[in-house]
């Protein structure tokens, strides 16, 4: 995954989500309680909705490369 991007989230994946950042500092590589890891951080930006969002690359699955 790299800015540029096109994602959409799951589990739901509905919707197109531009990557427009990421946030090292704010990777979680340590399992929850149940074991899931959940990553490096990402900014994505929802054009319909026009807003930005954080998201773990855990539940972002990458739909077409920039």
């Amino acid at each position: 995954m790299k800015i540029g991007d096109l994602v959409t989230v799951k589990p739901a994946k509905v919707g197109v989500h531009l990557i427009i950042g990421e946030d090292p500092d704010r990777e979680n590589n340590w399992p929850t309680p149940t074991g899931v890891i959940l990553g490096r951080l990402y900014e994505l930006y929802n054009p319909y909705e026009e807003r930005i969002v954080d998201m773990h690359e855990k539940w972002i699955e990458v739909i077409s490369e920039s």
